[in-house]
């Protein structure tokens, strides 16, 4: 299991996520917790590389940006985006 990080500033975002959104966000956190490395890279020409997508919603409407830090296995959210 990974332990799945915020900041502050991601907090703010995840604290305006709507109401709709937010079981969509807790699955997204456990999916990240189990599998991070199941989203896709943010950089197609680093396709191993620790930083990143994963899109969430029942219409992927929102997208979550994160870097991986296996060594400690945590997760670090770096961006949340709703688009609904």
């Amino acid at each position: 299991m990974y332990r799945v990080d915020t900041d502050e500033q991601v907090q703010q975002q995840i604290d305006t996520l709507p109401a709709g959104a937010l079981a969509a966000f807790a699955e997204l956190r456990t999916a990240l917790e189990v599998n991070p490395w199941a989203g896709e890279p943010i950089n197609d020409n680093n396709p191993d590389g620790p930083v990143r997508t994963m899109t969430f919603g029942r219409h992927h409407d929102g997208v979550a940006a994160y870097l991986i830090l296996d060594n400690q296995r945590r997760v670090d959210l770096l961006q949340i985006t709703w688009f609904g």
